[in-house]
């Protein structure tokens, strides 16, 4: 049997430890809440440990382990990283934290250890498939990325079913969004670019402009055009720039009965009572690809919520692939030590085949338009 942690065990955590659960794996699960804590022990008997994990007090726990899947805020995520790989444990994380990731690389390296980071949705899975298709066609000239996390009910509020942090989702609107345009590297405020667009087999949908190609600045920095786009339903955009333009998105702080508090957290509150966290969710993607060669290909995804395991499309979607590429890991299909970026395993024959094989037996897959046919 195959022994790791798991910390964070949220909505991705979870459905990350469905899949390890069913592939053999015992985990060890460390989480502060013990409410996700007793599901983890009930519904797949894990050990599991209540463990502030940023205190050096955890080291003694954390440095048993080989192997590390981690599902953190992105606010912790980089100095628990930072612990675990200094620690020599190789990891597979999900979380998008703020903080530079290529500062993880040379501490990795003379640990002689791998981490992988951004092993998700977007960024993730869609690194995943730009570097496949770079790979393929000699090398990547033009990416857009189109994903999106939506209700099943486009007329639910904002059309979304909120299955992330409404501080997370608040941060999309406000968070630079880093891409390549022209040539040139640019970081533009995420409400600037935005559009609507008629998407095969999708209909139409309005999109604004996000932060998720971080590590293909680099891979890719030769890309005349490279940007990931947040995908929505129509009339949503309206709402969010009415919001940010009136403050309610904004860290500024009010004085409301003698306590402060900014109007973010505020609206973030709000919208943790009002938006939906029970309802059908889908998870899509659309992507557009010119090679340096001129081959121009159309991929998309659409995954519903998953009826049979309960679980949300974005969790599934996210989880799987985490627990896909922490698999591959463990089982020695990634070989370099080190910080190991997604858009690289996609760049790897070996690797993508067994992984998008393993996608495609959990009804994640891929399809090429006009043929129908996996990248």
């Amino acid at each position: 049997m195959k022994t790791a942690i798991l910390i964070g065990f949220g909505n991705i955590g979870y459905c990350a430890a469905l899949d390890l659960a069913d592939s053999g794996f015992d985990l060890t699960v460390i989480d502060k809440s013990e409410k996700r804590l007793k599901i983890a022990s009930r519904r797949f008997g894990f050990e599991t440990l209540r463990l502030n994990v940023l205190k050096h007090t955890s080291n003694d726990v954390l440095k048993r382990f080989r192997y590390a899947v981690t599902s953190l805020p992105g606010s912790i995520a980089f100095k628990v990283l930072m612990r675990l790989v200094d620690l020599g444990v190789n990891v597979v994380d999900v979380s998008y934290f703020p903080e530079d990731p290529y500062k993880l690389s040379d501490l990795a390296l003379r640990r002689k250890v791998k981490i992988v980071i951004d092993a998700g949705f977007a960024p993730g899975l869609s690194n995943i498939l730009l570097g496949k298709f770079s790979q393929k066609y000699g090398g990547l000239k033009v990416g857009r990325i189109y994903v999106g996390g939506l209700s099943m009910d486009p007329n639910i509020p904002l059309g979304l079913v909120l299955t992330w942090s409404a501080e997370d989702l608040i941060d999309e609107y406000v968070r630079p969004a880093r891409i390549i345009l022209n040539g040139k590297q640019l970081s533009v405020d995420p409400l600037s670019m935005v559009g609507r667009i008629e998407i095969p087999k999708l209909g139409l949908m309005e999109y604004f402009v996000s932060d998720g190609v971080r590590t293909m600045l680099k891979t890719f920095n030769d890309a005349v055009e490279l940007v990931e786009y947040t995908l929505r339903y129509p009339g949503h955009i309206n709402v969010m720039m009415t919001l940010k333009n009136l403050g309610f998105l904004s860290e500024a702080s009010f004085k409301v009965n003698g306590y402060e508090i900014s109007a973010r957290r505020i609206t973030s509150k709000i919208l943790e009572n009002h938006l939906t966290k029970d309802q059908p969710d889908r998870v899509v993607m659309y992507l557009e690809a010119i090679s340096k060669r001129d081959v121009f290909k159309k991929f998309i995804l659409d995954v519903p919520f998953d009826d049979k395991l309960n679980i949300h499309a974005m969790g599934k979607v996210t989880g799987f692939t985490l627990s896909s590429i922490f698999k591959l890991m463990v089982d020695g299909l990634i070989s370099d030590n080190g910080l190991i970026v997604p858009e690289r395993l996609g760049m790897d024959k070996c690797f993508f085949n067994v992984f998008n094989n393993i996608l495609r037996d959990k009804g994640i897959m891929v399809s090429e338009l006009d043929g129908d046919v996996a990248i």
